[in-house]
C-alpha cells in the first residue's frame, strides 16, 4: 500500500513539473504584452488564489478559515515560496537564464543536505547516484551564452537554497492536515501579498498590460498555481521531499520541449544526452526498492 502511495505521489510531482515547465511560454508572452517578472510571478499567485478561494467555498465542507497558529505556520511556508521567483527572476539580469535555470535546479542536493543535516535522514545510494545524474544532466542542459557574474550566481543558488528550504517545510510541516487546495490558496495568498509588496516597495509592479497580457496571466496562474502547486504540495506528502526534489527536474525537460515544438528551437547532442540523464534518475528512482522513500 505505502508503495502504491509513493508512486502516486511521483505522478503527482512528474504532472506539476510539467505544468510548471508552461511557465516559461505563458511569462515571454506576458512579458511581451507589457509585464514585467515581478508582475508576472504576483499575478501568478494573485489570480491563482483568487480561483482557488472560489473553488474552495464551493465544496461542501471546506473551509478557508484557519486559527492563529495554522496561519503562522502557513506563513512560514510562504516565505521562501515568495523569494524563490523573486531570486531567479533578478539573477537573469546578471547571468543569463539558461545558467540561472541550471544553478536553481542543484536544489535536489540541497534538500538532502538539509535533511541529512537537520533532520538526521541520509540519503541512499540510489537516491545519491539520481543527483548525480539529475546534477550532470541540468548542467550539460545549460548553452553558455552571456558573462559570468558572482551577483548572479548566489541569486540563482540563493533561489535554489530557499526552495529547498520551502520542500523540506512543507514535508515536516503539520500541512498535510489541510485540505489541498485550503493549502495552495493560503500559500498562493501569502505570497502574492509578499511579492506584491516587495513590487511595490521596489517600483516593479506594472498593471499596463493589454488584453493577451493579462490572459497570460491568469493562464499561468491556472497552469502553475491551481494545477501544479496542488499536485506537487500532494507529491510532497505521498512520495517525500527528495523524491518530489528530483522528479521536480522534469520541469526543465518540459521547457526544452515546449521550445523545440513551439519556437522551433533545435536541440544539440549535449541537451539530449543532459534529457537523458534526467530520464534515466527518474527511471532508477521507480524501480523497485526495499527501501522506501
Amino acid at each position: 500500500m505505502k508503495n502504491v502511495k509513493v508512486q502516486v505521489g511521483v505522478i503527482y510531482v512528474i504532472l506539476s513539473a510539467v505544468l510548471f515547465g508552461t511557465m516559461p511560454l505563458l511569462a515571454r508572452t506576458a512579458y511581451a504584452h507589457g509585464s514585467n517578472a515581478y508582475t508576472v510571478a504576483f499575478g501568478r499567485f494573485f489570480f491563482g488564489s483568487i480561483v482557488l478561494g472560489i473553488v474552495v467555498l464551493a465544496l461542501p465542507g471546506c473551509r478557508l478559515k484557519v486559527s492563529r497558529n495554522e496561519f503562522l505556520s502557513l506563513l512560514k511556508l510562504s516565505v521562501p515560496y515568495a523569494l524563490m521567483p523573486i531570486l531567479l527572476y533578478v539573477s537573469y539580469t546578471y547571468i543569463d537564464s539558461g545558467m540561472a535555470t541550471t544553478l536553481h535546479f542543484t536544489y535536489p542536493v540541497a534538500v538532502m543536505l538539509i535533511m541529512a543535516v537537520f533532520c538526521r535522514i541520509r540519503p541512499d545510494a540510489r537516491q545519491i547516484i539520481c543527483t548525480v545524474l539529475c546534477v550532470g544532466g541540468m548542467t550539460l542542459l545549460y548553452t553558455p551564452d552571456g558573462q559570468i557574474s558572482m551577483q548572479g550566481i548566489l541569486l540563482a543558488v540563493g533561489s535554489g537554497l530557499v526552495y529547498a528550504v520551502y520542500i523540506v517545510l512543507l514535508g515536516k510541516s503539520a500541512a498535510r492536515k489541510f485540505h489541498s487546495l485550503v493549502l495552495a490558496f493560503w500559500v498562493s495568498l501569502l505570497s502574492a501579498a509578499e511579492i506584491g509588496l516587495i513590487a511595490l516597495l521596489s517600483g516593479n509592479l506594472v498593471f499596463h498590460l493589454d488584453t493577451a497580457g493579462w490572459a497570460a496571466e491568469v493562464g499561468l496562474a491556472l497552469s502553475a498555481t491551481v494545477f501544479a502547486l496542488v499536485l506537487f504540495q500532494k507529491g510532497v506528502f505521498l512520495c517525500g521531499e527528495v523524491k518530489a526534489s528530483l522528479f521536480s527536474t522534469f520541469e526543465p525537460l518540459t521547457g526544452i520541449v515546449i521550445g523545440a515544438v513551439v519556437f522551433h528551437e533545435a536541440l544539440s547532442m549535449k541537451e539530449i544526452i543532459g534529457m537523458a540523464g534526467i530520464l534515466a534518475a527518474a527511471v532508477l528512482l521507480v524501480l523497485p526498492s526495499g527501501k522506501e522513500c
